[in-house]
């Protein structure tokens, strides 16, 4: 049986002399057979702004999202 956590990825980027900073998603695995954690699934550069993917990370955790609706989430979350 495993159990899913979503957290945040900061990602840094330097593109023609200007520096960026990137948030994106990843759901990581843990398994309570064996006691490892993976990495499931994660969508890089989704938003500038960590406080906002914040509470898309907290709601995913919350509500125990299955990885498969990761996608269309947030697709959701970008429309808004």
């Amino acid at each position: 049986m495993t159990s899913v956590t979503y957290g945040i990825i900061e990602e840094k980027y330097i593109i023609d002399d200007a520096f960026r900073t990137s948030y994106g998603i990843a759901a990581y695995e843990d398994s309570k057979t064996n006691g490892t954690t993976s990495v499931a699934t994660y969508i890089h550069d989704i938003i500038d702004n960590k406080e906002r993917l914040l509470e898309l990370v907290q709601a995913c955790n919350r509500l125990e999202l299955s990885t498969i609706h990761l996608y269309d989430v947030v697709e959701d979350f970008l429309a808004d």
